[in-house]
């Protein structure tokens, strides 16, 4: 059997983990089938079973999660890797890393070719990084779900995108775990009546998230395919609710371009009786909505009592009577 100290192949993947591996953590790696089993790569023999009889590669994240353990274990996909499914898949083991390697267009891909198909995030201390999300058919609900009652889940350097302008995914991320951080992802919809959500944040659940660097760009129309909750880029989802309270959110230095000219909210943190207490600042918004009627591209709930403080956010939009705007939640000026 190869040796696997920090001298060998494997050390020196295990070294270069971004913030260091734990002592007691193992690194998994994910390829393509033919990467693992034959040809130039053959992972399978560069990294065989180790002493413990424990499997270090495979050709699915999925498969290579599973094998983990509470430990600090890490996943490692190799650039180009590529998975198309049509299923829910489950990342439920605490603490595991999930991390894509490749920059652009070489990072790994998970297709979406159902309706269906998601990847829920169904632990505390989580962390998935610089993967690419790609919606390959029309109408797919959730790409990346942060499920309720977990902690700590963190999303960044991912890209979420689309196969053709009429693929979509309704939501990009749902968050409902608190305490989790989603930053320095690219948030990118082409169909004309798709695109709910980049962010949708179930109420009462996800208490001191941290929205922070993210880019966001595309149609975001407010037909939305049917999605029953008020649609926004960046929104708060008033259907799926378990509590009427929300703390500690902080929607920080992010930039918004809805390019749909009958585009929803550009940004939704209110709604009814839900008591909402957090902070949204520096974020760039731009609206291409040429629509006849103007409309109110945010809704903060502020005059109620109800809604996030707003410090030094910026608007332009595409109405000729709507100027650029410098948004505070005590005013509005124009710049």
């Amino acid at each position: 059997m190869a040796s696997q100290n920090q001298l060998s192949r494997y050390g020196a993947i295990s070294r270069s983990v971004p913030g260091g591996l734990h002592p007691a953590g193992r690194v998994f790696l994910v390829a393509d089938s033919d990467d693992t089993t034959v040809g130039p790569f053959n992972l399978g023999n560069d990294f065989p079973v180790d002493g413990n009889g424990v499997v270090r590669v495979y050709s699915t994240i999925q498969a290579a999660v599973n094998a983990c353990d509470s430990r600090g274990d890490v996943v490692w996909v190799s650039p180009y890797h590529t998975e198309n499914f049509t299923r829910a898949d489950s990342w439920n083991v605490a603490g595991v890393q999930v991390i894509g390697g490749g920059e652009g267009d070489a990072r790994p891909a998970l297709v979406y070719n159902d309706s269906g198909a998601t990847v829920n995030l169904a632990a505390s201390g989580i962390r998935v990084s610089n993967l690419m999300f790609m919606a390959s058919t029309d109408s797919i609900g959730i790409a990346l779900d942060l499920d309720t009652g977990f902690f700590g889940i963190k999303v960044d350097n991912c890209i979420f995108n689309t196969d053709a302008a009429t693929d979509n995914f309704k939501t990009m991320v749902r968050v409902a775990s608190k305490e989790s951080v989603i930053e320095n992802n690219q948030f990118l919809a082409q169909d004309t009546v798709g695109a709910a959500f980049a962010l949708k944040i179930v109420f009462g659940e996800p208490d001191n998230l941290v929205f922070r660097n993210n880019y966001i760009y595309g149609q975001f129309d407010s037909g939305a395919d049917t999605v029953s909750a008020s649609p926004a880029p960046i929104g708060v989802d008033t259907a799926d609710t378990s509590d009427t309270n929300l703390s500690g959110l902080v929607i920080q230095n992010n930039t918004v371009i809805n390019t749909d000219t009958a585009s929803s909210l550009l940004m939704r943190l209110a709604g009814g009786t839900l008591f909402l207490r957090g902070l949204a600042r520096d974020n760039y918004f731009v609206s291409y909505d040429s629509a006849t009627a103007d409309t109110s591209k945010f809704s903060f709930g502020l005059a109620a009592g109800q809604g996030i403080r707003m410090i030094n956010n910026y608007c332009g939009s595409a109405d000729s009577d709507a100027l650029e705007k410098r948004i505070n939640d005590s005013f509005v000026e124009l710049v």
